[in-house]
């Protein structure tokens, strides 16, 4: 007997497992639901907030939305760097010299 559509029906009425339990929605997904209605609400009363409130918005988005940079040091800083680390070992311990 092949398993088809029906023969599944067939197999999962004589199952003692019960139904599926239906989950409610995550807390992932009602959060991501409340952020949509506050970024609906944002959008469509931007008018509304004052200059300051507005650039709050704009840097505390933009936070999620542009990538951070990670510093970076070209070879001149690390000349300037190797450079002075030696000039650290090759002074005198004593400083009342």
């Amino acid at each position: 007997m092949p398993f088809d559509p029906k023969s599944a029906k067939k197999a999962g009425k004589k199952s003692k497992r019960g139904p599926a339990k239906k989950e409610g929605p995550s807390i992932k997904e009602k959060m991501e639901l409340l952020y949509e209605k506050v970024l609906d609400d944002l959008l469509i009363n931007q008018e509304k907030l004052t200059k300051t409130e507005r650039v709050k918005v704009f840097v505390t988005l933009s936070n999620y939305i542009f990538p951070k940079t990670k510093s970076v040091r070209d070879k001149f800083t690390l000349e300037q760097l190797k450079e002075k680390n030696e000039d650290h070992f090759n002074q005198d311990p004593d400083p009342t010299k």
